[in-house]
């Protein structure tokens, strides 16, 4: 007959939890759970911010506030101008800016409904009538008629 010997150790919880961690030699499921947990988590705190950080969402809207703008001056031109909208952004920025014009230069080149003053089209492709730092990686939409990403 065999016998069987009974270990007369009791074992505490430090005990156990030092017994197992001892011979570990990689993960086990606890662990990987537990990592897989941790990447998650950051993923959430980070994706939303990605726009933030590459800027996306600025230039969206300072560009929409440019376009905000540019209309303004559509209309007032349409005011002082026998109830006439200008063809584009042209019209409302001379070169030099003199004392009659209505904004600075954009950085984006607006073209208008001569009917109604609204934006038609916007782009920053043109370099005989956009500035050197045009706006890039945003489009124009006309159905929103607001600046979005490409």
């Amino acid at each position: 007959m065999k016998e069987i010997k009974v270990s007369t150790n009791k074992r505490t919880t430090g005990n156990f939890l030092i017994g197992i961690l001892r011979d570990q030699e990689g993960f086990n499921v606890l662990g990987f759970l537990f990592m897989v947990a941790v990447v998650v988590i950051l993923a959430l705190l980070v994706i939303p911010n990605i726009n933030l950080f590459l800027g996306t969402e600025k230039k969206i809207n300072a560009a929409n506030l440019e376009a905000f703008n540019v209309r303004a001056a559509a209309i007032a031109y349409y005011e002082n101008n026998n109830s006439k909208y200008p063809l584009d952004s042209e019209v409302l920025w001379n070169e030099p800016a003199g004392p009659t014009d209505y904004i600075g230069r954009p950085r984006a080149y607006y073209t208008f409904d001569v009917g109604n003053g609204r934006i038609l089209d916007a782009t920053t492709d043109d370099p005989e009538h956009v500035s050197t730092n045009a706006w890039t990686g945003i489009r124009w939409d006309y159905t929103s008629g607001s600046w979005v990403k490409q």
